[in-house]
């Protein structure tokens, strides 16, 4: 073969895998559009029809339906990667950039339920996904900010990385609970995601008290 052959096969490839993965990319928001309006439990059938292909494209370019939920989880990761930076980049004490991250993370998941499901379904039994990576990366995040919060209450900073993993699980299973909980009321949920980033937050910063809370009168000797 020829250089000149090589070079044009090279080019044909390279605008092929552009194509497929510009392709992809409309798939993904397409699907993921699809499931924010039609629920976390439509069939690769209802996907395929509400996005207006057929199943067997979904499939040439997802696999099944594990690589699409992957694919969706991966472009909600970016987005809300993108809107922590922002969220955190003006704030300067750790309670606020903590309460910057509690409330894009509730922001996120009130806005689509629907997709938070479906992206996040069977993590539990598989310790992986792209919530997963989100969880180590913000984390990550938080140690640095807990290591802060740690010191000025007079306990070893060394903490922190534990702390950032307990918050990380806390702040999700409180957010789960009430998405739950308000799942039929989104004016009720719209109104609460203050009241509850104020509550995450404050349980964050102030839960590392060097002293415990005085038990009050009425509690004590029961």
């Amino acid at each position: 073969m020829s250089e000149v052959a090589e070079v044009s096969g090279d080019g044909r490839s390279r605008r092929w895998e552009q194509h497929r993965a510009q392709r992809r990319a409309e798939l993904t928001h397409a699907a993921r559009r699809a499931i924010h309006h039609g629920g976390s439990d439509l069939s690769m059938d209802e996907i395929a029809g509400a996005i207006g292909t057929s199943k067997s494209i979904v499939y040439r370019y997802f696999t099944d339906r594990t690589g699409l939920q992957t694919a969706i989880g991966e472009a909600v990761l970016v987005d809300l990667g993108d809107a922590l930076a922002r969220a955190t980049s003006g704030a300067r004490e750790p309670h606020d950039v903590i309460a910057s991250m509690v409330r894009v993370y509730l922001e996120m998941i009130s806005r689509s339920p629907s997709v938070y499901a479906f992206v996040t379904r069977g993590e539990a039994d598989s310790g992986t996904g792209p919530m997963r990576t989100l969880a180590d990366d913000a984390a990550a995040l938080l140690v640095p900010v807990l290591a802060e919060v740690l010191a000025a209450s007079g306990r070893p900073p060394g903490l922190a990385d534990t702390w950032a993993g307990g918050v990380i699980g806390f702040v999700r299973g409180a957010a789960e609970v009430w998405l739950q909980q308000t799942s039929h009321d989104a004016d009720s949920r719209a109104g609460a995601l203050e009241d509850l980033t104020d509550t995450i937050t404050e349980w964050v910063c102030h839960g590392t008290s060097p002293s415990p809370v005085p038990v009050s009168q009425d509690h004590r000797g029961r």
